[in-house]
């Protein structure tokens, strides 16, 4: 089992206003820390795809399903279809879905719009200008790409509306005429709305296409079925609480950094001698 550590400094939670009644004390009532989940699971067997063959009118291109009849009149199993005999249709249900003349790419399906909420992105789109930290159309990142479909992508993350709501996009397409919209082609678009909190997200779906479909045949070696097991999913999460441990004492030195803070440190906290 793989073992991964995060330490959080609790100097960020502390309070070190000089004057405050809780001072050197962690005030911060929540730290988040992203936990990744995995898991393990065998494979049921190597599958091989077979080449893709579109299907023409007529008797031009048979199904060729010798390869199959082998297989099964060496395992001593016989169905209809080895012998000529073809299913009977029923009326009005098509029991063949390959479209005479189709291609591969005549299978595939453009992806809608995905709307939804999440948390702001806005400080990634940030400049360094203390006047104007957030400036209408100004390319804070710019990266040349390849999307889903193989096409090449001037990407940037900009700003695109500084009126309410602040709308900001990442990795959109610099010559879509419909960047900083939900009808945008490439790339993530937000709507920010300071008066609620709320943030908007909205992309365009990769659909079904040649990077995530696969249209062809696919053979399986009999002496692999059934080999499968349930899911090893790895999701233990232990947290070291900095009060409930013997180096808790020897941890707060970490977070002095002269030896002024050391005499201020929770208002006498360390007892310093001269000697």
């Amino acid at each position: 089992m793989e073992l991964i550590k995060r330490r959080i400094l609790l100097e960020s939670g502390t309070d070190r206003n000089y004057d405050s009644q809780t001072y050197g004390q962690v005030t911060a009532t929540s730290f988040y820390v992203n936990v990744m989940l995995t898991q393990n699971i065998d494979d049921m067997g190597m599958f091989t795809d077979i080449i893709y063959l579109p299907k023409l009118s007529g008797q031009t291109t048979p199904v060729d399903y010798s390869l199959l009849i082998d297989k099964l009149q060496s395992s001593g199993i016989t169905f209809p279809f080895m012998f000529g005999i073809l299913p009977q249709q029923i009326t009005p249900f098509d029991i063949d879905t390959r479209y005479v003349g189709a291609i591969k790419s005549d299978f595939y399906r453009i992806g809608g719009i995905v709307t939804g909420n999440t948390e702001s992105r806005i400080e990634d789109v940030k400049t360094y200008k203390n006047d104007e930290q957030y400036i209408q159309n100004f390319d804070v990142e710019s990266e040349v790409y390849t999307n889903f479909s193989g096409g090449t992508v001037d990407g940037v993350s900009r700003v695109t509306s500084v009126n309410e709501p602040m709308g900001y996009v990442f990795y959109a397409d610099k010559t879509d005429p419909n960047i900083g919209q939900e009808t945008q082609m490439d790339g993530l678009f937000f709507n920010d709305f300071s008066g609620t909190g709320v943030t908007n997200i909205a992309y365009r779906s990769q659909g079904w296409n040649e990077t995530n479909v696969s249209l062809s045949a696919i053979t399986k070696e009999e002496y692999l079925f059934g080999i499968i097991s349930k899911p090893e999913v790895k999701s233990d999460v232990n947290i070291d609480r900095g009060v409930a441990t013997v180096f808790e004492r020897h941890l707060k030195l970490s977070e002095v950094r002269n030896l002024e803070e050391l005499q201020r440190y929770g208002k006498g906290y360390f007892l310093l001698r001269k000697y």
